[in-house]
């Protein structure tokens, strides 16, 4: 399914920020078939991620990376105002509101607790532009060790709120004009103490086991093997750059 456009408050784009682009431009083509060019939002650093023609994902030259990492965007109609919001709800600015060309205007930010997320003030680009295929960016989930104080910063800044919980990890959707838009995971028992909330970046697969397997043979870690969930089978792998991502083979 192909889509142009994503609700102003919802999740809707990931990049990855990581020393090593190429590096990252043959693993995740390798895995799940995307082709990558230059000059994306005006940098030469930048590569767009693109699944048959259609964007998909970022992946950001930063040196000074020590580590990869995933970054998801909230799509907003302004940035400016909407780290407004995050200030004063409690969040913090980590890079200002700039310009990326035809690309739009968007700000790293960090909510509550210091996990970081981003927004993203539209102009041609307008997010992740095919879901539910292979490959293609599924959607967010926060992970969280305060689930009420995420829910009123949440709340505040872009008027999410959450469904009851369920499954045996007690997750809760998330919801925004009567959809759901992402999902919440308060800390399970199993993640170690050391790791800080962050927001986990899920991607569509056909199959989880055999998608782990590629994985670990282009040199991932596997952090959590193929599971049942209430959504599907997932998977948690660290790429060979150290960013952690989430792979989920959806139930029909």
């Amino acid at each position: 399914m192909d889509t142009n456009f994503h609700e102003d408050g919802a999740p809707a784009w990931v990049e990855l920020n990581t020393a090593d682009p190429e590096a990252s431009a043959r693993f995740y083509g390798a895995l799940f078939g995307w082709t990558v060019t230059p000059g994306y939002s005006g940098k030469r650093q930048a590569l767009l991620a693109e699944l048959e023609g259609r964007p998909t994902a970022a992946i950001t030259a930063t040196a000074s990376a020590q580590r990869g990492a995933w970054t998801t965007y909230v799509q907003v109609t302004d940035a400016d105002k909407a780290v407004d919001k995050v200030r004063a709800a409690g969040g913090s600015m980590l890079t200002p509101v700039h310009d990326r060309g035809l690309a739009g205007r968007a700000a790293v930010l960090a909510d509550h607790a210091g996990t970081v997320f981003g927004v993203w003030e539209t102009v041609e680009h307008e997010g992740s532009g095919v879901s539910g295929e292979p490959g293609s960016y599924f959607g967010g989930e926060l992970i969280t060790d305060d689930v009420q104080s995420s829910a009123d910063f949440y709340g505040q800044v872009f008027g999410w709120t959450l469904g009851d919980p369920y499954g045996p990890l007690n997750r809760r959707d998330i919801h925004l004009g009567g959809q759901t838009i992402s999902v919440l995971l308060p800390r399970p028992a199993a993640m170690p103490a050391e790791i800080p909330p962050y927001w986990d970046v899920y991607f569509t697969v056909a199959d989880a086991e055999q998608t782990a397997e590629a994985a670990v043979r282009l040199g991932a870690a596997v952090l959590m093997p193929p599971t049942a969930s209430d959504h599907g089978h997932i998977a948690v792998f660290a790429d060979p750059t150290g960013a952690v991502f989430t792979v989920l083979a959806p139930s029909h």
